[in-house]
């Protein structure tokens, strides 16, 4: 049910910054590697704080996985 609804709010490009996330990557590097800018990143990573109601990336990471977004 919280997968469910989380998934529905999550977009495609917030989580494959989410998943880079979770690899450790810094934000420049997944701007590089998702060919967007650093302002991009730091938007997505707000809205994904926002959905998962955590208020950094550890606790998003935290959060996507014990719902099963990311793991």
């Amino acid at each position: 049910q919280e997968f469910a609804k989380v998934r529905s709010t999550i977009s495609q490009r917030e989580l494959s910054v989410l998943k880079l996330m979770a690899e450790g990557l810094t934000n420049q590097a997944i701007a590089e590697r998702l060919f967007i800018s650093l302002h991009t990143v730091k938007t997505h990573a707000r809205r994904i704080n926002a959905k998962l109601l955590v208020k950094n990336r550890t606790q998003a990471i935290v959060k996507a996985n014990e719902v099963g977004l990311i793991g």
